[in-house]
C-alpha cells in the first residue's frame, strides 16, 4: 500500500504537477492520521473492556465474601442470643425462694464458656488494596467498604479485649475446678472427691462463674448490637454492587 502511495506521488512530481502532488500528501497524511486514531480508540476499547472485566470479577469476589459474612455473623448473633437467654434463665433463678448452693453452682456452671470467634471475610478487599486496584471500584462504594472494614477491625478489637477479662477469670476458675468436667467424672469417685474437697470451693467457685459470665453477657451484647449494624452496612453494599453489575 505504502509502494502504491508512493508510486503515484512520483509520477505526479515527473508530470510536474506539483500542487496535486501536494493535495494528494496532505490527504495521505491525513489518511494515516485517521488510521492512527481509530487504532488508538481500538486500543483504549480493548483497555477499557479489560478493565470493565476485571472489575466484574472483583465485583463477584465481593459479593461471595459479604454474602458469606452475613451467613457468618448471622450464625454468631444466634449462637451469642441463646447464650444470653441461658444466662437470663440463671438469673431469674434467683426470683424464686429456695435457691441453694449446690443448685446456683450446678446452674451456672452448665452455661456456655467456650463460643465462636469473630471473624470476617477480607481476602477481596485486602487483594484490592495491596494491588491498587481499588480505585476501579467506584467512589461511593469504595467509601463504603472502607468504612465496612474499620466497622469489622473495630468489632474485633473490642470483643478481643473484653476476652482478655475472661481469660484472666478462666485460669482463676481452673485453679479451684481443674478441668470443668471434672465434677462429673468424680460422680462415682467418692474417695477423689473427698481428698480434691472441691465442695470446699463452692463459694468461690460460683463467684468466679458469676464474674466469667458477666463479662462474656457483656461482651456479646456488645457485639450483638455491632454485628446486626455491620449486617445492615453489609446489604447496603451488595445492593450497591448489583446495581453497577447491572449496568
Amino acid at each position: 500500500m505504502i509502494k502504491f502511495f508512493r508510486k503515484i506521488r512520483q509520477n505526479l512530481l515527473m508530470e510536474n504537477k506539483t500542487r496535486k502532488y501536494y493535495k494528494y500528501a496532505i490527504g495521505e497524511i491525513t489518511l494515516v492520521v485517521i488510521g492512527i486514531l481509530i487504532a488508538l480508540q481500538i486500543n483504549n476499547w480493548n483497555e477499557n473492556q479489560k478493565l470493565k472485566s476485571r472489575t466484574q470479577d472483583y465485583y463477584v469476589q465481593l459479593i461471595d465474601d459479604l454474602n458469606n459474612d452475613i451467613i457468618s455473623t448471622q450464625s454468631i448473633i444466634k449462637e451469642f442470643s441463646n447464650h444470653q437467654k441461658e444466662y437470663n434463665n440463671y438469673i431469674s433463678s434467683y426470683d424464686k425462694k429456695g435457691l441453694t448452693p449446690i443448685k446456683a453452682y450446678e446452674q451456672i456452671s452448665k452455661l456456655a464458656l467456650i463460643y465462636s470467634p469473630i471473624t470476617f471475610n477480607t481476602n477481596t478487599i485486602e487483594s484490592l488494596q495491596s494491588s491498587g486496584d481499588i480505585g476501579l471500584i467506584p467512589s461511593y462504594i469504595r467509601n463504603k467498604l472502607m468504612n465496612l472494614t474499620r466497622l469489622q477491625k473495630t468489632t474485633i478489637k473490642r470483643f478481643e479485649d473484653t476476652g482478655k477479662g475472661q481469660l484472666e477469670i478462666t485460669q482463676k476458675l481452673s485453679g479451684l475446678l481443674g478441668a470443668t468436667t471434672l465434677p462429673k467424672r468424680l460422680v462415682n469417685q467418692p474417695e477423689m472427691k473427698k481428698f480434691l474437697n472441691i465442695d470446699e470451693n463452692l463459694k468461690e467457685l460460683i463467684l468466679v462463674y458469676e464474674g466469667l459470665h458477666r463479662w462474656k453477657s457483656i461482651a456479646q451484647l456488645e457485639s450483638i448490637d455491632r454485628l446486626e449494624n455491620i449486617q445492615k452496612e453489609t446489604g447496603v453494599i451488595i445492593e450497591l454492587i448489583n446495581k453497577e453489575q447491572n449496568k
